[in-house]
C-alpha cells in the first residue's frame, strides 16, 4: 500500500477512497497516518484515539506488523512508513484475524498434503525406476556387446553414441548392396507375416519366397536370384500380372488372381508396393498375397442363402395372398351353389370380381419386382415427370403440391414409365398415410439441387413410420397396412437403385413421413439453368 501511495502523482498528500481500498480491498480499514497519529486520510472501520498506538512506542522505519493482542482483539495492524524523515507519513492497514488465521491453517494444511504427495511420487518413481531404465540398460548391453573391449571402461553416453555411428558407418559402406537391404527386409518381414512374400529386385529377379508363399504356389523355396519365369513356371496368371508390373513400373493394388497349388484352384488376393531408393527409382518390388478361396466361398454362401431366404419370404408373401384371396373367392361361389336363385348373386360376383382384380395387382406387382424389365433409356425432364405422376387419378381427394427448383428444371437420363411407376407407388403411400391421419394433404413434393446430383423429397403428415417396419421397409411384401401388398417400397427401390441412384424413407420433422430420392450427377444431363455438355 506504501508503494503504491508513493508512485501516485501528490497520492502521498491526500489520497482518495479509491486509491486507499485500490491495493487492499479486503482490509477492514485502511489510513495514511501522521507521526502524531492522527488520519491524513482514511477508509474502513478504525478504532479511535491515536491510530499508531498498536506499535506500542516502537518505530516504525520498516513494515511492521502488529496483534492480535488487547488493543485490536479482531486484527492484525500492518505499518509501514512513506516518504522520507522530513515528511515522514505511516500507512496503516487492519486486516481480519480470523480469515488470516484460516489461510494460516489451510497453508498448514496444504504444505502436509504438498510433502505427501511428492513423497509418494518419490516412491512411485523409485519403484519403476528399474522398469524405466530397462529400455537403457539393454540398449547398453547390445552397444557391448557390438563395440570393443576398451570401450567398455568409458562414459556410457559416449560409448552409446560411438557405437550407433559405427553402425551408420556400416550400413553407408560402399560395399553394402540392393540385395543385402533386400535381404534384411526379407528376414524382418518373413517370420511375422502369415500371408505369402515374394521380393522381386527391379529386373523382375526373385530375391526371396517365404514359406506361406511357397505352400500357396505349390513351388519350392526359390534361390536368390532365379528368374521369375522359373519360379512362376506353373502360375501363368499370375506370372503375366508380375511381369506386367515389371516391365511397366506399375504397382496393382488388390488384385485377384486363380493360381494352382496341387490339384486345387485357389483365388489368392495380392499387392505390389515398389521398393524406391532416396531419389525415387525403383529398386525392387514387394509382393504380399493371400489364399481368398475360403473367404469368397463363405461369402458366396452367406449371399445364397440370403437370396434363397428373401426367395422364401416372397414365396410365402405370394402365397399368403393367393390363399386369401382363393379363400374369398370359394366362399362366395359357395354361397351361388346354395342360393342360385337370389338376387345377391350379382353382388356376389361384384365381390369376386373384385378379389379377381386385387390378385392381378397381386401378381403385377410381383412379376414387376421380379423382372422390372430393360430400363428404356431417354432424357427426360424431372419436374414435368413429377407433375404427370402427381396428376393420377387414384390421388383424387388428396392435395398434391410439386415444388420444382427456382434453379430450373434437371433433365435426367432415365426410363420414364419406370421412374413414374416408382414416384407413384410413393406418392401412393404417401396419400394413404394423410387418410389415415383423417387428413386430405398436402403431400409436398420438392426437387432440391446438391453438388452431387438432384434430390426429390415426397413428404406427408401422417402418422410416421413404424416401428417394427424400420428394419424391413424395402424387403418384398413387407408392410404394415390392412389389404397392402408391401411390393410398391420393394419395386420403387429396385427401379431407382437401376437407375444409379438411392432412396430411404425418415422422420419428417413435426410428424409424418419423408422419402428422398437422390439421382448422382452422372445420371443427369442437365442441372436447372446448365448448358447441356452435348
Amino acid at each position: 500500500m506504501a508503494d503504491h501511495l508513493a508512485s501516485l502523482p501528490g497520492g502521498s498528500l491526500a489520497p482518495g477512497p479509491q486509491d486507499l481500498r485500490e491495493t487492499a480491498p479486503g482490509a477492514r480499514g485502511v489510513a495514511l497516518v501522521t507521526p502524531a497519529g492522527d488520519a491524513v486520510a482514511k477508509v474502513g472501520d478504525l478504532p479511535g484515539g491515536s491510530l499508531l498506538a498498536p506499535a506500542a512506542g516502537r518505530a516504525v522505519d520498516r513494515p511492521l506488523g502488529v496483534g492480535p493482542d488487547e488493543r485490536s482483539p479482531r486484527a492484525v495492524v500492518g505499518f509501514a512508513p512513506l516518504g522520507g524523515p522530513a515528511g515522514r507519513r505511516y500507512v496503516r492497514v487492519d486486516l481480519p484475524a480470523d480469515v488470516l488465521a484460516g489461510q494460516r491453517r489451510a497453508a498448514a494444511v496444504l504444505t502436509v498434503s504438498v510433502l505427501s504427495i511428492n513423497s509418494a511420487l518419490v516412491l512411485l518413481v523409485l519403484f519403476f525406476l528399474r522398469h524405466l531404465l530397462a529400455p537403457w540398460e539393454t540398449l547398453l548391453a547390445r552397444a557391448r556387446q557390438m563395440g570393443e573391449a576398451s570401450d567398455a571402461g568409458g562414459d556410457e553416453v559416449e560409448f552409446l553414441l560411438a557405437t550407433f555411428e559405427r553402425a551408420l558407418a556400416a550400413l553407408a559402406a560402399p560395399g553394402r548392396t540392393v540385395e543385402d537391404d533386400i535381404a534384411a527386409l526379407e528376414r524382418t518381414l518373413s517370420a511375422s507375416l502369415q500371408s505369402g512374400l515374394l521380393l522381386l529386385d527391379d529386373q523382375g529377379r526373385v530375391l526371396a519366397l517365404n514359406a506361406v508363399g511357397a505352400a500357396l504356389l505349390g513351388a519350392e523355396l526359390a534361390e536368390p536370384g532365379l528368374p521369375l519365369t522359373r519360379v512362376l513356371a506353373g502360375q501363368p496368371e499370375l506370372l503375366e500380372l508380375l511381369a506386367a508390373a515389371v516391365a511397366e513400373g506399375t504397382a496393382p493394388r488388390r488384385r485377384e488372381c486363380v493360381v494352382r497349388s496341387g490339384r486345387d484352384r485357389l483365388t489368392v488376393g495380392l499387392t505390389v508396393h515398389p521398393l524406391r531408393r532416396d531419389d525415387g527409382e525403383v529398386r525392387g518390388y514387394l509382393v504380399l498375397f493371400a489364399d481368398l478361396t475360403q473367404v469368397q466361398r463363405r461369402a458366396e454362401e452367406s449371399r445364397l442363402a440370403e437370396s434363397l431366404a428373401r426367395l422364401g419370404e416372397m414365396a410365402g408373401g405370394v402365397a399368403h395372398e393367393l390363399r386369401n384371396s382363393l379363400g374369398t373367392l370359394r366362399g362366395y361361389l359357395t354361397l351361388i351353389e346354395r342360393r342360385p336363385g337370389e338376387d345377391s348373386i350379382a353382388d356376389f360376383l361384384s365381390e369376386i370380381r373384385r378379389e379377381a382384380d386385387h390378385l392381378e395387382r397381386v401378381l403385377e406387382d410381383f412379376l414387376s419386382f421380379a423382372r422390372p424389365g430393360t430400363a428404356r433409356m431417354r432424357e427426360l425432364a424431372l419436374t414435368r415427370l413429377l407433375l404427370r405422376t402427381a396428376a393420377d387419378p387414384v390421388l383424387t381427394g388428396i392435395e398434391v403440391r410439386v415444388h420444382g427448383s427456382p434453379l430450373g428444371d434437371a433433365v435426367l437420363l432415365g426410363d420414364p414409365q419406370l421412374l413414374e411407376r416408382a414416384v407413384r407407388n410413393l406418392l401412393h403411400n404417401a396419400a394413404q398415410a394423410e387418410r389415415e391421419a383423417g387428413r386430405q394433404g398436402p403431400v409436398e413434393v420438392s426437387v432440391v439441387f446438391q453438388p452431387e446430383g438432384v434430390e426429390v423429397a415426397i413428404e406427408d403428415r401422417g402418422p410416421g413410420l413404424p416401428e417394427e417396419m424400420r428394419g424391413r421397409l424395402f424387403h418384398p411384401f413387407a408392410t404394415s397396412r390392412p389389404g397392402g401388398v408391401g411390393l410398391g417400397l420393394a419395386l420403387a427401390h429396385r427401379i431407382v437403385v437401376l437407375h444409379g441412384g438411392r432412396i430411404r424413407l425418415e422422420d419428417r420433422p413435426g410428424g409424418g413421413t419423408r422419402a428422398l430420392l437422390f439421382f448422382p450427377r452422372d445420371t443427369i444431363v442437365t442441372m436447372g439453368n446448365e448448358t447441356p455438355t452435348g
